[in-house]
């Protein structure tokens, strides 16, 4: 996983443009007198500093967390060696750059208090996330109102139908990373997301086919996705394993997830899956070994 993206990289992968994260801010900035912003995932801490540098003139506070805490961020004034390596800004003018206040722990425990901040973005980051149930359930909390979060979870091939699950560990063909089931039945994350918009959070799948989720935050309030932890067949991708055209077998970690009779009750109650509508088949859409 490369650590040293560019803004512009970053961007691409959420939504294959080069300023969404720019774009979003400076209309966020239009209707707030601040804002804060955070990077789950930032690496050596390129694209949170060109983003910081960008907005220097602006009332915006930057952070970001990271699992790990590896050379050549160690703390946070290592980030001002890093604006001089990547280029960001000239020598002299370094002093006026703000730079991000970092941390290092898991970020399915956000340390942050609700309602914090008005953007969050994460780039290639989630897929590697285990509970990624628990992290989106952490960015809806600390989001605030109006706020807008894009988390970039995986690339094509992600979006399961409502169809039965394959036998053994593979449960189905597709190479998503955020599984839900009910029995032998997969269900998916979309038509479940609908169940907790109501009035508080919208949730969008930005960029098809790639596997990006933008939640927008209507009103205060936490996100109870309700979901079990399925030990069984959460692993790591490698695990399974799943293919690359070229035959790389693809990184990551498969987050599964058994929902309670009375969400699946509520499903079929609101006509997002129909169980007449079932697909018993499941075609192979990518290699399985």
């Amino acid at each position: 996983m490369a650590r040293n993206r560019s803004l512009a990289e970053v961007n691409y992968k959420i939504s294959k443009t080069y300023d969404l994260l720019q774009r979003t801010l400076t209309g966020l900035l239009e209707q707030k007198s601040a804002a804060r912003v955070l990077e789950v995932g930032f690496g050596e801490g390129r694209a949170l500093l060109e983003f910081a540098w960008q907005f220097r003139s602006q009332p915006v506070s930057f952070f970001g967390v990271d699992k790990k805490r590896e050379p050549p961020v160690l703390c946070r004034s290592d980030l001002a060696k890093m604006a001089l390596e990547f280029g960001i800004c000239p020598p002299d003018e370094l002093a006026q750059l703000r730079l991000p206040d970092i941390d290092f722990y898991d970020a399915t425990e956000l340390r942050f208090p609700d309602e914090h901040f008005d953007l969050i973005y994460s780039a290639v980051t989630v897929r590697f996330i285990p509970d990624k149930a628990r992290f989106l359930e952490e960015v809806c909390r600390v989001l605030r109102l109006g706020g807008v979060a894009y988390l970039h979870i995986g690339q094509k091939n992600w979006d399961y139908p409502y169809s039965r699950a394959l036998p053994q560990k593979h449960l189905t063909p597709y190479n998503s990373r955020f599984v839900l089931k009910y029995g032998d039945e997969l269900i998916p994350l979309p038509a479940y997301l609908q169940l907790f918009e109501e009035d508080r959070f919208r949730f969008e799948f930005v960029n098809r086919p790639r596997f990006v989720l933008k939640v927008e935050k209507h009103r205060p309030g936490r996100l109870d996705l309700q979901l079990q932890w399925n030990d069984a067949y959460s692993m790591s991708m490698k695990a399974l394993p799943y293919r690359h055209k070229s035959g790389k077998i693809q990184g990551g970690f498969r987050s599964v997830y058994d929902l309670p009779e009375a969400q699946y009750r509520r499903l079929i109650e609101r006509g997002l899956i129909r169980p007449e509508a079932l697909r018993k088949d499941s075609p192979l859409e990518s290699s399985l070994n």
